[in-house]
């Protein structure tokens, strides 16, 4: 039976966001658009930096660090986030799109693979580049609404870590998919529970753990040059 389930299911391809399909970080990007905009103070952006570092070094606490960052989203309606996003998007996210992942993505859409994004990006931040990019899945995290306001908590699990699998396996049982026909896209350590959870990891600009992993189990890792 699992077999046959194998054999019947779609080809799907996971694509992580930050460092993979866009150069650099999303959160550092759009704390600094909101800084632009009058949207945040410069303590903010500064601490989106410093929260940045240790998350590469893998010292941050993302639950906490997270529900800090959507204080500031406590009552404001979600129709202006996604507003927002989509002209953060054109400004400042477009441009930093890899040429060679966008060439990526069109390679396995034309193979007739499914392509999600899955970040732990708020999938208000993804939706912009998914559209972009005509990638019909976003897989993220999702925030808490009441009433078409922002409550400033977040529906758990963050789509981090462990979390990503968590997220790609409701998407699994969306589409019938299986693990067994999965490729992941990713430059981040953080995201080793889905890389080994799919048959075809792929790396791409890895930090340097991820990295020395990679040239250990020979996995393919790519990298890109900034655009």
């Amino acid at each position: 039976m699992a077999m046959s389930l194998a054999k019947d299911s779609p080809n799907i391809c996971f694509f992580d966001m930050d460092g993979t399909l866009i150069a650099g970080n999303s959160g550092v990007s759009f704390m600094r658009y909101s800084y632009d905009r009058g949207k945040a103070s410069l303590w903010r952006v500064g601490k989106s930096i410093i929260d940045y570092l240790r998350y590469r070094y893998d010292l941050l606490n993302m639950d906490k660090a997270y529900r800090q960052s959507l204080r500031p989203l406590i009552g404001v309606k979600e129709e202006e986030l996604i507003k927002f996003c989509a002209e953060w998007f054109v400004e400042r996210v477009e441009r930093l799109i890899y040429p060679e992942a966008k060439e990526i993505v069109r390679q396995h859409k034309v193979n007739g693979e499914l392509t999600a994004i899955i970040s732990n990006a708020t999938t208000y931040a993804i939706q912009p580049l998914a559209q972009y990019l005509e990638i019909p899945y976003v897989l993220g995290t999702l925030l808490e609404v009441k009433n078409g306001r922002f409550t400033g908590e977040f529906i758990a699990p963050l789509c981090f870590g462990p979390g990503k699998i968590f997220w790609a396996k409701k998407l699994m049982q969306e589409v019938n998919g299986d693990f067994s026909r999965a490729t992941f896209y990713t430059d981040s350590f953080t995201d080793l529970p889905l890389l080994n959870l799919v048959s075809n990891p792929q790396v791409i600009n890895p930090d340097p753990r991820l990295r020395a992993l990679a040239k250990k189990r020979g996995w393919p890792v790519r990298d890109f040059q900034k655009p």
